[in-house]
């Protein structure tokens, strides 16, 4: 036990001195070190400050080399970097109007108009080229007579629910728009059309007569049969398909739509859409696209300067100036906007007042009054249509044909400046919609009108109050209106005393123009395949448009379209209508990064 004890305390003993040792040796070098860092530290401060110019400049210089190879290494990125465009990203475009529905049976408005065309597909397509391309078709077919048009289908289409799309779809599209409870805009055109299925992949149009511009009829978009036929025809219109949850074939599906704003003056919408990654033809390179609607251009403007969206639609004017990533396309339209002179006013009935109003109206001093480069109208067809004829244009200003012919009518000048007849002033009811260049030609028109003593009382309204108002009952002298001609020189729509009826839903002949030659050569022209036959068949109505002044036309308008450089693959050219920009809109890219050269 001793001997336990004693081993014990050895062993203590031993471990409190190595202990003491090694705590020597800490104090040790904690001296040590405290004795450097004063020697080669501290004690050194003093000298510091004698070198410090010396140290500052290095420094400096460090400072300087670094910053000369940064700036060198990005001024030299243009000798072996290039910016070039990139898949990915969102297209954001904004637009003024508001958004009501998808369904292209419905779509008239521009907001509608564009998703349409993003969401839906037509059979066939336009392009800037002024060409009719294949889209949910491959081609077409057209029997010997004019009256069998067969269109081939592809066969690797869904819809974007995933179903197949087929020929059903097609004749449930057209039937839909036919059926008169759903009350489609495009309805009159296509009352008398056939449409049936042969096979799952081809269809046929049947028409009672042969019509020549038949197939630009094709471009509107199919709605799909399985989800639709379930649907009360009279309740269309109001079906959350339009405008919650609509399914198309084209390259972008429909997310959402979101409402913006607490009150009615600010409130924009946005309509979200994503790419189409079953798209049938080569899918977008970009996500998606974002359509934001606004209610003025001022507040459009501000969402572009902020970079809130990349381009703008729907613009009269823009000016660049200072902002050289701005890239803006003017683009004409195979539109006409003319003077709708109605042939059945108590002043205008007198075919002599009409010829008169035309050569008091120096169109081209009116067109320069916009201050923007137009093409010039001078007849019931664009100068693109085939059956344009240079020696068949309207009247030319003559004020003085134009004095005589008042006189001759019985319409006196008076101490006032104005024109009498039989008591009453000489004064003429016209109706316009209330846009820039629209006014700066009522402006103008007023003066050289004004000059022969025609008094002229103008009247500016919102398109929607035109359509449900003037034009819908034809209540005006003279109505300044565009109209969309198209590709084809088929204007019996326009023209034809047919379409002055009141009892058409659509009474697209403004002018209530009724000229008996100038149907037979409208049905003649129409009908007939050949296009140099059709410009043969097409005089008469020429010579007696002419003769007749039902109208006296102006220009055709320009679609402006306003966007950063950074979009690629926008093709520009002649539309038939605004929404032909998104034509190529699946090559389409917004993003942009660097790479070597």
């Amino acid at each position: 036990m001793d001997d336990a004890k004693g081993k014990y305390r050895r062993l203590k003993l031993r471990w409190r001195r190595k202990m003491r040792k090694q705590k020597r040796q800490v104090e040790d070098i904690t001296l040590q070190a405290d004795d450097s860092i004063d020697k080669l530290v501290f004690k050194r401060f003093d000298r510091l400050v004698n070198v410090r110019r010396f140290v500052l400049t290095w420094i400096f210089l460090l400072l300087f080399i670094g910053f000369g190879s940064v700036w060198q290494v990005r001024g030299l990125d243009k000798f072996y970097l290039t910016s070039t465009p990139s898949n990915g990203g969102v297209y954001r475009e904004g637009l003024l109007g508001n958004f009501t529905t998808a369904n292209p049976i419905f779509a008239t408005g521009t907001a509608d108009v564009a998703v349409s065309k993003l969401v839906f597909s037509g059979l066939f397509k336009i392009s800037p080229n002024k060409t009719l391309e294949p889209d949910l078709a491959t081609d077409y077919e057209i029997d010997e007579k004019g009256l069998t048009y067969t269109v081939n289908l592809k066969q690797n289409v869904v819809w974007h629910d995933g179903e197949p799309f087929n020929s059903e779809d097609v004749v449930f599209t057209y039937e839909l728009i036919k059926n008169p409870n759903v009350k489609s805009p495009l309805g009159s055109s296509w009352d008398d059309v056939k449409v049936t299925a042969d096979g799952d992949y081809k269809v046929i149009f049947s028409l009672p007569s042969s019509l020549g511009s038949f197939k630009y009829s094709l471009t509107n978009g199919i709605v799909p049969e399985h989800i639709l036929s379930g649907v009360d025809p009279a309740d269309l219109r109001s079906a959350h398909f339009n405008s919650i949850n609509p399914v198309g074939t084209g390259p972008f599906t429909y997310k959402n739509v979101k409402v913006i704003g607490s009150n009615a003056e600010s409130r924009t919408e946005k309509i979200t859409l994503e790419a189409n990654e079953e798209y049938y033809n080569n899918g977008p390179l970009i996500d998606g696209a974002v359509i934001r609607t606004y209610k003025n251009e001022e507040q459009m403007q501000a969402a572009f300067d902020d970079r809130e969206i990349l381009s703008m639609v729907g613009l009269q004017t823009y000016s660049s100036d200072g902002q050289d990533d701005v890239e803006v396309y003017s683009t004409p339209l195979s539109n006409a906007v003319m003077l709708f002179l109605n042939n059945s006013s108590n002043v205008l009935n007198d075919k002599n007042i009409r010829q008169a109003l035309a050569h008091a109206s120096n169109t081209e001093e009116l067109i320069k009054r916009i201050e923007y480069q137009l093409i010039e109208v001078n007849s019931p067809f664009l100068k693109s249509h085939f059956a344009y004829d240079e020696e068949k244009t309207q009247f030319g200003h003559d004020k003085a044909a134009a004095v005589k012919l008042l006189d001759d009518s019985g319409w006196k000048l008076a101490n006032d400046g104005f024109r009498y007849k039989d008591g009453k002033k000489l004064t003429l009811k016209l109706v316009s919609q209330s846009l820039t260049e629209y006014a700066t030609i009522i402006q103008g028109l007023q003066q050289q009108w004004g000059e022969l003593g025609v008094s002229v009382d103008a009247i500016l309204q919102p398109e929607r109050d035109i359509q449900a108002g003037a034009i819908a009952r034809h209540e005006y002298d003279v109505l300044l209106y565009g109209i969309a001609l198209g590709l084809d020189p088929d204007v019996f729509a326009f023209w034809h005393s047919s379409q002055a009826d009141p009892r058409l839903r659509s009474r697209l002949n403004l002018s209530e123009f009724k000229n008996e030659k100038a149907d037979t050569s409208l049905e003649a022209g129409r009908t007939r395949l050949d296009n140099d036959l059709r410009k043969v068949k097409y005089q008469e109505f020429l010579d007696e448009w002419k003769k007749d002044v039902p109208a006296i036309a102006l220009y055709q308008p320009r679609f402006l379209y306003v966007t950063r450089d950074s979009l690629e693959g926008y093709n520009s050219g002649q539309f038939s209508d605004p929404s032909d920009r998104f034509y190529s809109i699946n090559e389409w890219q917004v993003r942009r990064e660097k790479k070597v050269m």
